[in-house]
Order: structure tokens, then sequence, then C-alpha cells
């Protein structure tokens, strides 16, 4: 789902005024920071480059740790990476975390478009945890066809309710990732929540529910779709760099040496690998709670089930991931590809297929640039 704060607009500065034959895609993490260049090429995506420059070395850090630079230190590592990439456009969107937005769908009486803006105005007021003059706030009518209520029947105006996605962003939060690309040298074209981002780039047309994880470095974002629509979203304060904390402890090696073990042993079955899986499991098992209270907690309130789930992110990729999250949820868990939405030569494919999780939020945004 677009936001149309984000995509369309008469102020400068917030939104795209027109098509660019290229435009960037960067996703600012904490472990890493993601480039892509995409160009449009008879309603193609063609791939002209792309790349990541991890952010723990710009700290004195390791690769792969999760650190929190100065907004100065940020704007370094993106124009390095601009350079070593080879990016020629200098338009770019940028993606805000989840964690700093507000996404949340209301029920409210059915009102004419006028009367819907000034409701979500007071609504806002009622669900945003800070003062409405300090965020910028859209939201977009749901369909009734992905509208349930809490016994999961179809929600409709015969019933006098409709749900309306809301979602806000901290105006000083678009402003600081305003000011640290453009002093990388790049302009800021349009914002964009990541999720949304992420939904675009690695989640096939669905007709039911899905549960689309972002399994990042230190933070993992959750967010429930209904026919590929936003319902529900949550982040909480733990990613897969608690993994290599936890083997670096458990097996007496330093965090570059568990890093790579997490990345190529992983929650492999072979016998020789079954130290660092009884490592892992327990570590990855605590995140799954969390990730199963979340979905519980939803279709018990609306109903319906959840019968996918879409894995993006820097740990997505660790082996025997899916096979684990397959067994404790007992449905089809899908890697995302976001790639696939992408035009590249051929002798890329086994590259971009193993990178491509973690590139899920980066794809989606250069992809938003296009349309």
């Amino acid at each position: 789902m677009d936001i149309p704060f984000f995509q369309s607009g008469k102020k400068k500065g917030l939104s795209l005024f027109d098509k660019k034959t290229s435009v960037l895609g960067i996703d600012i993490g904490s472990a890493s920071i993601k480039l892509i260049q995409l160009r449009l090429e008879r309603e193609r995506a063609i791939l002209e480059t792309y790349g990541e420059l991890a952010a723990g070395p710009y700290n004195k850090k390791s690769v792969g740790q999760g650190v929190h630079l100065p907004d100065t230190k940020v704007s370094e590592v993106i124009a390095d990476l601009v350079r070593e990439t080879g990016a020629t456009t200098r338009s770019v969107v940028v993606g805000v975390p989840l964690r700093n937005s507000f996404v949340t769908s209301v029920s409210i009486p059915p009102l004419s478009a006028k009367d819907l803006k000034m409701a979500m105005q007071y609504e806002a007021r009622r669900y945003i945890p800070i003062p409405v003059s300090e965020v910028v706030i859209d939201w977009w009518r749901i369909p009734d066809d992905v509208m349930h209520d809490s016994g999961g029947n179809v929600s409709t105006a015969a019933n006098q309710a409709i749900d309306v996605l809301l979602v806000a962003v901290p105006k000083d939060v678009i402003e600081k990732y305003r000011r640290i690309v453009a002093q990388a040298g790049l302009d800021p074209i349009a914002f964009e929540i990541e999720v949304f981002s992420s939904i675009r780039s690695a989640v096939r047309r669905e007709q039911g529910g899905a549960l689309l994880v972002d399994f990042g470095a230190v933070t993992t974002n959750m967010t429930i779709l209904e026919k590929g629509i936003v319902r529900s979203s949550h982040s909480f304060d733990r990613g897969f760099q608690t993994i290599t904390i936890g083997l670096a402890e458990s097996m007496g090696v330093n965090f570059e040496r568990a890093e790579l073990m997490k990345r190529e042993v992983g929650l492999s079955s072979r016998l020789e690998h079954q130290g660092t899986r009884k490592v892992i499991a327990p570590l990855l098992d605590y995140m799954l709670i969390e990730l199963e209270r979340f979905a519980t907690g939803y279709t018990r309130k609306y109903g319906g089930t959840i019968s996918k789930i879409y894995i993006t992110g820097g740990g997505a990729s660790m082996p025997g991931l899916v096979d684990h999250i397959v067994k404790k949820f007992g449905v089809e868990v899908i890697l995302g590809n976001p790639f696939g939405k992408v035009e590249y030569p051929a002798f890329f494919q086994p590259v971009l297929k193993e990178i491509g999780p973690s590139f899920s939020n980066a794809v989606g945004l250069a992809l938003r640039g296009l349309q």
C-alpha cells in the first residue's frame, strides 16, 4: 500500500513530481546502509548498480555490528557508498524506519471524503502519542472486502463502520533523513516507511492473510497483511545481532567469527554443527514467541487466518531459518526475493539471490521512485 504523503503532493521536497529515468533507493540500517540504482526502460525496472557498506567500522566496531552513528557519519557512509557503487543519479527515495513511525488501522462511522478528513485529524489525536502538530499524518480507507470484525465477518457500511489505515511520521524524523542525504550530495525526492517498501518488492499478490517479518540486526519488524493491505505493524528491539553475541559468548570466539558462523552455519542439521545450532535455536525461538504473540493477538481480535509468512532483512538468509519457522508455525514460509521485480544480467543471479532478502527495503524504495 502506497502512502500518498510519501509519493504525491504539491509541497516541494516531500514528494515526487514526475517520473525519473534513474533513481536511488537507500535503506539506512543500524548495521549497514544499502543502496540500489534502478532505471526505467519501457516500463521495466533495470538494475544499474547496487552496494552495501557496514556501519560498524565507521564507529570502530565490527562488520555486522549495529551502531548508532552521528548524522554526519551516516552522510559520510552514504557518500562513500555512492562513490564506490558508481551511482550516477542524485535522486533518491529514502526509507523511514518503522520504529520511528506510527501505523495502525482505526474503525469509524461511514463518512464523506470531506468529513473523513476532519475525522482523521481528530482520530490522530486519539491514537498518536505525540502532538499532531509535530507529525505528518496520512490515511487511506481500507476496502470493505478486507475488513473483518472480531468474529471474522466482513465489516461494511451496513453495520456502520469503516476501517482506515492511519500513518504518521514525526516531522523531525523526516527532516533528519532529508538533512543526512542532502549532506551526502543527494536530492531526497520522496520518503517512505520501510514496511511499505518491503511489501512492494518482496510480497506477492495475496488473497488471504500473511505475515511479513523483517529480521534486522537490532530490531525486528512485523506486519500483518490482508489481501496485500497493511492491517497492523509492530517493531521490537531484538534482532539477529543477539544471535551473534550469544554465539560469541557461548563458543568463546570474537564477534567477527560468530557473525561468520551465524551466516554460514546457522541452523544446519549436520552433526558437526549441532553445537552452533543448540546456541542459536533458543535465541531465535525467543524472538519467534514475539511473532506468535503478535499474530495471535491480531487473529483473535479480527478473525481470519495467516496462511503465509514472508521473511526479509539481513537475518532472513541464515541457513535453516525457513525450515525452522515452518516447523514452529506450520505455514508456508517465503524468503523475500526483491530482485525478482528487477531485470539484470543473468550472471548476477546467484549473488542477488543470496543477498536479496537484505535488499528488500532498498529495492522497494527505488521501485517507488520509478512509479
